[in-house]
């Protein structure tokens, strides 16, 4: 294999598969891993946040309010140091850093999850309600479903900032994408700006395809083109013809 063709390996896969997975495939697991995680964990905060009891809403506007207000070096610092008291083990550097994005992107994720909430009508809820829909099935039927299909752009803009916040990681000795660039630079110094443009143009790559992905999804599920289908979807109706 050409020198060439082992630089873009490091890149993409860091030492895998003969040592720890790195480079672009760390950053993308972790960031898809963590934006799911995040998305569980935000309806729960959101929810929490807007209900009446004192109880789920002040730890949840609490828990919300502390993260955002902290950078995500020292929410990485915090997990990887104690998680080990926690836990009575001492987890992977990887598994660390998963948790403590997912938890850091949870509190965004809860004010996301809660502005497309808030933007659908009193009256689609009172609706529902007077057609028999529980308030679970409200919710969920609903409100959710038109909210989430709001947020869709939203939500793909928030992954391409969680993608780009996983360059941090490198400070819990993860070689990711950011970390493996900066070693071939220290290897080739003469190749610094080439090594740069490289990491540069990968990370565009994934913000670009996710921006366009959330654009498409966001097309794919408009109220327009949702009529369009049922519009086309249903069957035509036979015509009679009397004499």
């Amino acid at each position: 294999m050409d020198e060439g063709a082992l630089e873009l390996r490091w890149f993409l896969l860091g030492g895998w598969p003969k040592g720890i997975l790195g480079g672009l495939a760390l950053n993308v697991s972790i960031a898809f891993g963590a934006f799911a995680g995040s998305f569980l964990i935000g309806h729960v905060l959101a929810l929490g946040r807007m209900s009446r009891e004192k109880w789920l809403r002040w730890p949840s506007v609490a828990y919300i309010e502390l993260v955002r207000s902290v950078p995500l070096l020292i929410v990485l610092f915090w997990f990887y140091f104690s998680l080990p008291i926690l836990l009575g083990t001492s987890p992977s550097p990887a598994l660390s850093a998963l948790i403590a994005l997912t938890a850091y992107a949870s509190a965004y994720q809860a004010e996301i999850i809660r502005a497309g909430i808030t933007g659908i009508s009193r009256g689609q809820i009172e609706a529902a309600r007077s057609l028999g829909l529980s308030r679970m099935a409200t919710l969920m039927q609903v409100v959710l479903a038109q909210s989430h299909r709001k947020m869709l752009p939203t939500y793909a803009s928030y992954f391409t900032s969680l993608f780009k916040d996983s360059s941090a990681l490198y400070i819990l000795g993860l070689v990711e994408l950011m970390q493996a660039g900066l070693i071939l630079s220290e290897r080739r110094p003469d190749q610094m700006l080439r090594v740069y443009l490289v990491v540069g143009s990968l990370f565009f790559i994934v913000c670009f395809s996710a921006s366009q992905m959330g654009r498409y999804l966001e097309h794919r599920f408009s109220p327009r083109a949702a009529a369009t289908r049922s519009r086309y979807a249903r069957p035509a109706q036979p015509v009679s013809i009397t004499p």
